[in-house]
């Protein structure tokens, strides 16, 4: 099945030495019918839209299982934390949540 809506977009971040990176980074939705999307965010290099989709795909799943009145998302980035320090990951993280804010909003 397909989502509702899938949000692809880039995230740019600089690295502690000054420069300027560039990653994907996606947000996927399924069945609003029962309420707002909920699920999680997912970094590692392997990630794509096609992982995503099957990721909030399952989520509507674990969503049903708990009762409550939930749709399914998930999102991500392509982006190895691992190899990353701290003050990486925060600027990434920044950047990653302005990016996906121009696209979903505050609400």
């Amino acid at each position: 099945t397909e989502p509702e809506r899938t949000i692809s977009f880039r995230v740019p971040w600089e690295d502690d030495n000054g420069n300027m990176k560039y990653n994907r980074g996606w947000r996927v939705e399924f069945n609003s019918a029962l309420g707002p999307y909920k699920g999680g965010l997912r970094f590692h290099p392997t990630v794509d839209e096609g992982i995503l989709k099957f990721l909030g795909f399952e989520q509507i799943f674990k969503n049903a299982l708990t009762g409550l009145p939930l749709g399914g998302g998930k999102g991500g980035s392509d982006i190895n934390p691992r190899a990353m320090s701290e003050n990486e990951i925060r600027r990434f993280c920044q950047s990653f949540m302005t990016e996906l804010h121009r696209h979903i909003g505050p609400s």
